[in-house]
């Protein structure tokens, strides 16, 4: 039984098109992709972020500033205590002492001679009443040097007290300046630290964006061809589905003419029936 093959075909512009379109992908089938240009790629630190990690090391820079504190609070202890006053006495108090003392002694010798006069002038000198007198005054001004040199003492003491007690209050304030410091010290350089980390991480995000931007044309560069081909490729199938088929041929085999063989044994074989025919008669 012969066999028929039957074959249905686009419209001439429709497999044209996918003709050009073949031969243009054929080629892409065997082309590899250097995806080199667009392989992800991390930005590298900014300066900024490394000059943070360098000053990071830094934020040990308030020992110092304790180190002075404890001095000051160990040299605020020597203006403490019953003898503190002691190393700011004046060195020339007992001079003034003396010269106070010898002023006074004038003065008062000065008074005594008003006795003996006034006693000459009553014709009593040297009598029991001037000497009363005399032993009374000097008496008085005995008591007067004891009481001088007492308040000069008294005033130099108070002074070295005073001045002591602000030497102490003095390294008081120092200690707690450089406890102040130690404390804003790391502080200030964290600070620092952070702004300098910020300003690093927004420039490496720029140039993370950068590559980022690089790598996604260069990816569209490289697959270009591809999706424009494949756009093509998805229009020739909405038309191809879009428009009936064009022809269609029919064909089919061609049967060759019997050989002088097969003639021979189609006659035998037609005597043979022939023959069985006639002797079943």
């Amino acid at each position: 039984m012969a066999e028929q093959t039957t074959r249905t075909l686009p419209a001439p512009f429709i497999e044209a098109a996918g003709v050009a379109l073949t031969d243009k992908l054929t080629p892409l089938l065997g082309q590899p992709v250097d995806t080199a240009a667009f392989a992800p790629q991390v930005a590298a630190q900014d300066p900024l972020q490394l000059q943070a990690v360098q000053q990071a090391s830094g934020l040990g820079s308030f020992e110092p500033f304790l180190t002075q504190a404890g001095a000051d609070a160990a040299a605020a202890q020597q203006f403490t205590g019953p003898q503190a006053f002691q190393e700011f006495m004046s060195p020339y108090q007992q001079e003034v002492i003396d010269t106070s003392l010898a002023a006074l002694q004038r003065e008062r010798d000065i008074a005594r001679q008003q006795i003996g006069a006034s006693a000459a002038q009553l014709g009593a000198f040297g009598g029991g009443r001037q000497g009363l007198q005399e032993g009374a005054f000097d008496a008085e001004t005995a008591l007067g040097k004891a009481q001088l040199e007492a308040q000069l003492r008294q005033q130099g003491f108070q002074q070295a007290q005073q001045a002591a007690q602000q030497a102490f209050a003095n390294q008081q304030a120092l200690s707690t300046q450089q406890q102040g410091l130690a404390t804003l010290a790391p502080q200030l350089a964290q600070q620092q630290i952070t702004g300098l980390q910020q300003l690093g991480a927004g420039q490496q995000a720029q140039s993370q964006a950068i590559l980022d931007a690089a790598a996604n044309a260069a990816r569209e560069a490289a697959f270009e061809e591809q999706q424009r081909l494949g756009f093509v490729g998805q229009q020739l199938t909405g038309l191809i589905g879009g428009y009936p088929a064009q022809a269609t041929f029919s064909t089919a085999p061609v049967t060759a003419p019997p050989s002088p063989l097969q003639n021979i044994l189609g006659i035998g074989t037609g005597i043979a029936g022939i023959l069985g025919a006639l002797g079943t008669s």
